[in-house]
């Protein structure tokens, strides 16, 4: 691992703009260390009083359980919960190039529905525009993240992932992963022997599905974004094939059967033709799985400035 920012550079980013910003947390780019960022809690004290008590302790290194790959992780931690030792007041992350897909930030003036729509649009069509190999790389992780029982994060509360937690690279032709919690394990409604948390097609449809989630109802019946929609939910399910991950072994109980019925229900959301929809459901609930990575249970704790979801 490359040296890690000083207590300096940290309380430097942290008076900076945010990178980002949420309920729980703010993220700041510390741009004298650019491999990484710092996760402020919003529960951390005022900068001033923080700046005084980093000054007097140090960051406690996390351990690499990722084998070099880059999911915007804590890379080190400070200010451990006395309740729940997996929750820090601050991390210092690995930075992830790319563009959030949200399409509101909150902290941030709400746009137009017009301006949301031009938005998604172009993001729809940027998303279509990818190669496979964008889709395989996500699939990769995907299986690679159910091997060290670590999940994508849902935001929002709803059933799938924040199109915040996966980041869009024009540039480098690939998408990013950047939240994830270990699996959760003890929960009603959550089987404790379930083996790949949110990884899963249905779970990363809606991380590439920009708009889905704000401005739902007025957006869904324009016709030219039902048809870039339909084209992505396609890529994703052609991926899901290539890739062989289907949802079965999830957070979501059941067998195939039951997974078709949600995915009916998410698809009329979004305003699919129901003869595609059909289509698109049979193929996807033809999918055969596969273990590509040998499964890696650490002893170590996972330690995050937590995000919120409906499971955590």
């Amino acid at each position: 691992m490359k040296k890690l920012p000083s207590i300096d550079e940290i309380i430097f980013a942290m008076s900076e703009e945010p990178l980002g910003m949420g309920e729980e947390a703010k993220v700041y780019k510390i741009h004298t260390s650019p491999d990484y960022t710092v996760r402020v809690s919003n529960s951390a004290p005022k900068l001033d009083v923080l700046a005084e008590q980093l000054y007097d302790s140090q960051f406690i290194q996390q351990k690499d359980i990722f084998a070099g790959r880059n999911f915007a992780q804590p890379v080190a931690y400070w200010g451990v919960d006395a309740y729940d030792a997996t929750n820090a007041l601050v991390t210092i992350n690995l930075y992830s190039p790319g563009f959030s897909m949200e399409i509101h930030k909150p902290g941030r003036k709400l746009p137009s529905s017009e301006e949301a729509l031009m938005k998604t649009l172009t993001l729809s069509k940027a998303v279509l525009n990818m190669p496979d190999t964008a889709i395989d790389k996500l699939y990769d992780d995907l299986h690679f993240l159910s091997s060290r029982e670590f999940s994508i994060d849902v935001g929002n509360g709803g059933l799938f992932t924040n199109t915040g937690n996966i980041l869009f690279s024009a540039v480098g032709k690939e998408f990013r992963i950047i939240d994830i919690q270990p699996f959760i394990r003890n929960r009603v409604g959550i089987s404790p022997d379930h083996t790949k948390g949110f990884n899963t097609p249905l779970f990363l449809t809606r991380g590439l599905l920009p708009g889905a989630y704000g401005y739902a109802k007025e957006h869904a019946k324009y016709p030219p974004l039902i048809e870039y929609r339909t084209e992505i939910v396609n890529k994703v399910i052609k991926g899901a094939k290539r890739n062989h991950i289907n949802d079965v072994g999830g957070y979501l109980r059941g067998d195939m059967s039951k997974i078709a019925e949600i995915w009916k229900a998410q698809l009329a959301k979004i305003n699919i033709d129901e003869k595609r929809a059909e289509h698109f459901i049979k193929e996807v609930c033809s999918v055969t799985q596969e273990h590509r990575y040998r499964l890696y249970r650490s002893p170590t704790p996972f330690v995050r400035v937590a995000g919120r979801s409906m499971y955590s």
